[in-house]
């Protein structure tokens, strides 16, 4: 069997958090630690390993500190990678980017409940997920 690679950074701006981490950054000249935990919305351990990960793929740097404020920026900006969140279907009603942490924790928790509702097997423990897509008709 073959394997895969795919390009590391391609790959780490597809996770959630370290996308709207970096989409912020891209949006700013710099933010500090505590703005970009406030924009993603996770604890500061995790904030950390997702910064450290974008840093050793050389796209973003903590460049100055004053006192206990770290101060962030992009120093290569590269293209983002596809999401998934352009919707070609005519009858899309609404695309929702799960980009944000909380956001795609929320639509976990509904879908979950959906699929018990349903009868559907979804294995979300082992999935990313990117959109959510509403396809429905206008009477």
């Amino acid at each position: 069997m073959a394997r895969i690679h795919a390009d590391p950074v391609s790959t780490s701006l597809m996770h959630p958090t370290r996308r709207a981490l970096y989409v912020a950054l891209l949006d700013s000249d710099e933010l500090t630690t505590v703005q970009l935990q406030g924009i993603v919305g996770v604890d500061r351990y995790n904030l950390y390993h997702h910064l450290r990960k974008l840093e050793s793929l050389g796209l973003v740097m903590n460049h100055r500190d004053q006192g206990r404020t770290r101060w962030w920026c992009v120093i290569d900006r590269v293209p983002l990678p596809s999401d998934g969140t352009e919707s070609n279907n005519e009858n899309a009603i609404a695309s929702i980017d799960l980009s944000n942490p909380r956001v795609q924790a929320a639509a976990r928790t509904m879908l979950r409940e959906l699929s018990q509702i349903s009868g559907t097997e979804l294995d979300l423990d082992s999935t990313v997920l990117e959109s959510l897509e509403i396809l429905g008709r206008k009477n």
